[in-house]
């Protein structure tokens, strides 16, 4: 794994953004993946992707704890550059089990909980989202 990840290191310095993502996308045909979580890094990324006309899927992990603002963004997306960008939810009877057991703000009460609340609202969404893929793209603030 580590000589790929070289690999990559080696193409990828001194390219814009531009030419890194059209190399991932053509090295690894239908196996790249962008998470979007519509902040302004992000909102960058996505540009590049659908200017450059590049087939890499956009997801995002819908936790249901997303602020409003959020879901606007997220519409306005869409609507601008006329996308799809697949959701991805936490399974419902784990969701529902944990909020129903230990209350909606039960992750402000204890590291143990914050982690159980984090792993059924994200990690496990994210594990599906990336199930088959070879390459995960994210901004980072």
């Amino acid at each position: 794994m580590s000589v790929l990840i070289s690999e990559l290191q080696n193409e990828m310095t001194g390219k814009e953004i531009a030419e890194q993502l059209r190399y991932l996308a053509e090295r690894f045909p239908g196996q790249v993946v962008f998470s979007t979580s519509f902040g302004l890094e992000d909102q960058a990324i996505t540009h590049f992707i659908v200017k450059s006309q590049l087939p890499i899927k956009i997801f995002t992990l819908d936790t249901g704890r997303l602020f409003a603002e959020t879901y606007n963004t997220w519409s306005r997306t869409v609507e601008k550059y006329h996308l799809t960008i697949t959701a991805y939810y936490p399974e419902a009877s784990s969701l529902q089990e944990f909020v129903s057991t230990k209350g909606p703000n039960s992750f402000y009460e204890s590291v143990e909980n914050r982690k159980e609340c984090c792993r059924i609202r994200k990690v496990e969404p994210l594990q599906r989202a990336l199930n088959g893929n070879k390459i995960w793209i994210t901004g980072i603030r």
